[in-house]
């Protein structure tokens, strides 16, 4: 099973703000230094005080080479190793940062994005919502079919890990909710290679026992007989 480390991995830190719209649909955050570890790389918190409301939001940012996968993987799943905290419950979305680099203004950098809306249904999800999280081992998410037709389709599979009933569902609640992440442990995408070439039967025989179709690999072949 192919195991592809990121070629990017990074949290976007939201501007504090005293609204939750202001906070929530901000285009521009801060891309944090360089860390091994990010105590709330997922991050909803709205507080209330003497001189009013305080909101913040973070989001983590994740970028794959999968340049050299050609086929559709059978399966995939995300693993991360948390850390410290794993109250805020998320999910990976679809991402539209430039290749290899993630700047202050891709804060909102999600497919389907739309300021002001509860964007559940808008956005690209990777896998379903993700509730529960170890933050002292490594956690395995199972990836959607839609990930794994976009780790072929493109050289550079990119994800946003955005905490869901809040920041995404655009619901504001007073609550502070957090997600860490242990880089030092690593983040690694895993999958299983798809089948390639003809994936049929040929005359009763199963095509894994199938190495050659008259003199041509089975990897060569699309159709038998105009047959897919």
């Amino acid at each position: 099973m192919p195991v592809l480390n990121p070629s990017l991995s990074n949290q976007i830190t939201g501007t504090i703000q005293t609204t939750f719209a202001a906070a929530r649909d901000a285009t521009s955050g801060t891309v944090a230094t360089a860390t091994s570890r990010y105590f709330t790389a997922i991050r909803y918190s709205k507080v209330s005080g003497f001189r009013g409301n305080t909101v913040s939001i973070n989001r983590y940012f994740i970028e794959f080479d999968t340049s050299g996968i050609s086929v559709t993987p059978s399966d995939a799943t995300l693993q991360i190793y948390g850390f410290a905290n794993g109250t805020a419950d998320f999910f990976p979305v679809k991402a539209t940062f430039s290749d290899g680099a993630l700047a202050s203004g891709d804060f909102d950098a999600i497919d389907g994005w739309s300021a002001g809306a509860d964007n559940s249904s808008n956005v690209t999800k990777y896998s379903s919502e993700v509730t529960s999280w170890s933050t002292s081992g490594l956690n395995n998410i199972t990836l959607t079919s839609d990930a794994l037709s976009d780790m072929v389709s493109e050289d550079n599979f990119k994800i946003c890990l955005i905490q869901s009933g809040n920041d995404l569902a655009n619901v504001e609640a007073t609550a502070v909710v957090q997600t860490g992440i242990d880089n030092l442990n690593t983040i690694r995408l895993s999958y299983t290679e798809g089948a390639t070439g003809f994936g049929h039967k040929t005359i009763g025989v199963a095509s894994a026992n199938i190495g050659k179709v008259n003199g041509v690999a089975t990897a060569n072949i699309g159709k038998i007989n105009t047959v897919d």
